[in-house]
């Protein structure tokens, strides 16, 4: 027998409501006014028994709700673990509240925060000071400098044959720059 995974279940669930033009939410009071809740006809069965399916009834509602509930607060501590890894020194207060009303909307706090840093993030001056180390780094744009090697006269001078061979065009070029 093959498991399905909450996921998938959601997938599938996401995918009827689409396809019926609802929202989840939609989707699921009709379910819930269409099917309701499953009754099971109890009909001559002795009291200690029906007792005993109502209790299994509410046992396995507060699993389902129990189980929810962990699969948000493992969620929840994996959202925390990723964000401390990414932003070791950032304390909980520190955090704006733009950011918590995105976490609020759906949103998982290390991408909600990232966000924030990108777009209102404090004056911008790391990410300018990021883009000058690496302009600082990077080759010359085109018609910026010079990405031909300049030689002078005694580097020509020390060359052999070959070399000024190889380097004609830029020899031509630096002999411009020359001062006789």
């Amino acid at each position: 027998m093959k498991t399905v995974n909450n996921e998938q279940v959601l997938d599938v669930v996401y995918d009827l409501a689409s396809a019926m033009g609802l929202r989840i939410g939609e989707f699921l009071e009709r379910l819930q006014a269409d099917y309701g809740d499953p009754a099971i006809d109890t009909a001559g069965l002795p009291e200690e028994v029906v007792a005993e399916l109502e209790n299994a009834k509410a046992l396995r509602k507060d699993s389902r709700e129990a189980k929810r509930k962990q699969e948000l607060a493992d969620r929840q501590s994996k959202e925390i673990a990723d964000f401390r890894a990414q932003f070791p020194t950032v304390a909980a207060a520190d955090i704006p509240e733009t950011v918590w009303a995105e976490v609020a909307s759906g949103m998982d706090l290390l991408h909600a925060y990232a966000y924030y840093l990108m777009t209102k993030g404090k004056d911008g001056s790391h990410a300018m000071d990021v883009n000058k180390g690496n302009l600082e780094r990077s080759a010359p744009a085109l018609g910026e400098g010079s990405t031909e090697p300049s030689f002078t006269r005694e580097e020509v001078e020390r060359m052999s044959q070959k070399d000024v061979k190889k380097n004609y065009k830029n020899i031509l070029r630096s002999m411009g720059k020359w001062k006789l």
